[in-house]
Formats: structure tokens, sequence, C-alpha cells
């Protein structure tokens, strides 16, 4: 045998004793990759009376595309409990420049970079059926304007924050490839980082096709063993936001933001690992500044007797809150429903009794359970009051 056909041999059994001595499971790993393209038609749910003005007709175009991974039973213990999401990174495009307009007043095309998660809750042998949720920012040119763009009282940023939520039915062709037909609802808002803040909605109707390397492990409803947590979690936390004085800017068609200290904690049962539902005592309080500005603003807007009746302007406001978790491990996705025991910021302040809170956190074991919170401050279900940025405990 000549030297040439040795030394292939010899490289040969060097690689075969190599990849034999990897373990197994990084032998039959395969990918787990999702492909998806998006399109559709968005209606926007007409709520002002600025788009009747503004719009010949509510349809626009929508479009995405998105990279995803899909969990088997090798992913993280909490992957069966979800029935194995599809989880990753979407790309997205609200056409609002296609709309038809009536005059100068106009909105843009919006592109938002999002997360995404993907659960199917029923598969079949072709078809399955689930639901889909996604976070992140969208980019907007078209602001607020008085003199060029005056009926644009919904988007008044650049940036902006995006949600959006699916349900789904999906048609499966081979292993790989499959189309699916969803009902699609979002919301662009500024967050109360600006004003005006009324924010976008709309709903539509999206197909899609999407690539799999891997087929979807069959959903488990019971899957055992269940990772072991404790029934009861509790948690203190204290950070801050940025709130817009909505009465100044009622008065003079601007304003800027006011920080107010966030301070909060609760206890909630765990009736499920995944699952979480409590009570949180929520504490509010404002830059003495801010109470007097808007104190000063209203005797403007609705003359020192109306003021003087109101009494006593406070920069604290306290509440109680349902909370409900979903966790993922060290990830949560939560949402409060709260009312106010004490709050007394103003005639244009007050924004009714009821309050809610939408938010993510991830949890560093490493670091004795501290966790990192943001989220958004709403009120009337629809009106985003500030974003907020908390650090907290975990018990």
């Amino acid at each position: 045998m000549d030297k040439k056909r040795t030394r292939i041999l010899t490289l040969a059994i060097l690689l075969l004793a190599t990849t034999g001595s990897l373990p197994l499971h990084a032998q039959r790993k395969q990918p787990q990759w999702t492909f998806s393209a998006h399109t559709g038609m968005g209606y926007l749910i007409n709520t002002f009376e600025a788009y009747d003005q503004m719009l010949e007709s509510p349809y626009y175009p929508i479009a995405a595309l998105r990279i995803g991974y899909q969990t088997t039973e090798t992913d993280h213990p909490y992957a069966p409990l979800y029935g194995y999401p599809n989880v990753g990174f979407q790309l997205g495009w609200s056409g609002l420049s296609e709309l038809h307009y009536t005059g100068e007043s106009h909105f843009s095309s919006i592109f938002a970079f999002c997360g995404f998660i993907e659960r199917d809750f029923l598969r079949l042998k072709r078809f399955s059926f689930g639901y889909e949720v996604q976070t992140g920012i969208g980019f907007n040119k078209s602001v607020y304007n008085t003199d060029t763009n005056p009926l644009n009282m919904n988007m008044s940023s650049s940036l902006l924050f995006y949600v959006g939520g699916d349900l789904k039915m999906r048609y499966r062709f081979n292993k790989s490839l499959e189309m699916g037909l969803s009902f699609h609802l979002e919301h662009y808002s500024t967050g109360d980082l600006s004003c005006p803040n009324l924010g976008i909605s709309s709903e539509g109707a999206v197909l899609s096709l999407r690539y799999s390397s891997i087929t979807p492990p069959p959903i488990d409803h019971n899957p055992q063993p269940k990772p072991e947590v404790k029934p009861f979690l509790s948690e203190v936390y204290f950070g801050g936001g940025l709130h817009k004085c909505h009465a100044e800017w009622a008065a003079f068609g601007s304003t800027r933001p006011w920080p107010i200290l966030v301070v909060g904690g609760g206890i909630s049962y765990r009736y499920l690992p995944q699952i979480s539902t409590g009570v949180h005592l929520d504490l509010n309080n404002a830059d003495p500044m801010f109470v007097k500005r808007v104190e000063q603003v209203e005797r403007v807007l609705y003359g020192d007797e109306a003021v003087d009746a109101y009494g006593h302007y406070s920069t604290f406001t306290c509440g109680i809150s349902l909370i409900q978790q979903f966790h993922y491990g060290n990830f949560s996705v939560y949402g409060h429903l709260g009312i106010y025991l004490y709050k007394h910021m103003g005639l244009h302040e007050q924004e009714g009794l009821l309050y809610q809170r939408a938010g993510i956190k991830y949890t560093f074991p490493q670091l004795a359970n501290v966790f990192v919170a943001v989220d958004c401050k709403a009120h009337h279900f629809n009106d985003a009051a500030m974003m907020e940025l908390t650090v907290g405990k975990r018990f």
C-alpha cells in the first residue's frame, strides 16, 4: 500500500474513533429550527372620531418573517407543560402608509421587532390548533404634529411598544411544511413616554407558511414528572417609571416625563408549576413638583373654584391588585388587575379607580433569586399610564 493511501486510511480511522467516542445524544441531535413567512390584512378598530376624518378605508396589509426554535423532550423541563412551544424572533411590517387618507394627516408603516411564543393545544394527524403571543418594539416615522399631522393623535413617538396575539389553525402537508390561517390582534402604544397617547389597535386575518426541520412532539396533557416547586411564592420589588402630565398636555399641548417611585410586593399560590395567582400591594410616589404642576395647570383648565373644592393634591397612591403569573423556568409573564385604595393626584389625573399592569420578569437564582422586570401600567384597559422598570427579590 502506498504512502498516500496509508495516510487516508489512518485519517479515516482517527475520524471514526473520534466520532465514535461522542455521546449518542450529540450524534442523534436534530436541528430544531423553524422558518415562516406571514401575510395578511389588518383592520383598524375604530375607537376614535379622528379616524372618520382621516381615512377612507380602515384596511391595510401586514407581513412578517420569523425564525423559531421548536422545543422537544430534550429541552427545558417546562417545555412539556406548555405543549412543546415554538419560540423565536419576528420582524413584522404593518403597512399603515397604504391606507387611503382624506387629507394631510396620516400614519406611516411600522416595522416591529419582537419575540414570540407559539403553542398548540390540539394536534391531529394533519391539523393543529393553537395560539401565539408576541411582544416587542416598533419603529414609526410619522408622529403627531399640530401643524402637519394634527389628526394623528395615536402615535406621538417614533419608538412604540408592540403586543400581538393570534388564534391559529394549521394544516401539515408533510413532515416539514405547514400552512396556517389565524385571527390576529395587535396594538401599538407609546407607553405614555409621549403625548398624545391613544395608540393603535387592529384585528385581521393572516396566512402563513412554515418550514420545520423537526416534527413537534405529541402533546402530553399530564406530563410526568413535573418540576418541583414550592406552593407559595412571595416577592418584593422597587423601581421607577416615567409618566406624562396629561393635564399639562391638555392645557398647553406639550409636557415632559415625570419620575414616579414604584414599590410593592405580595404573595401568590403556585397551584401548577407554570401558573400562580396571588395578591399584591402597589405603592407609588410622584415627584412633589409634579403634583404642584398639576394643580397649577388645573387652575387654568377648571378654575380656582373646582380645584379648591377638590382639596389636597397628594404625591402618594396606594392600590391592591390581583396578579396572574405564567412561569417558564426563571422567566415569567404577568398581569395585574388592581383598584386604587387611595389616589388624589388631581382632577385630570384620577383616571378612574381601576388600573392594569402587564410585563415580563427574569429571576436570577445564582443571585439569591433577585429578579428584573419591565412592565406597562395602564388605566381603562387601553390608556398607558407609564412604563416601569423594577428590581426585586423572590422568596
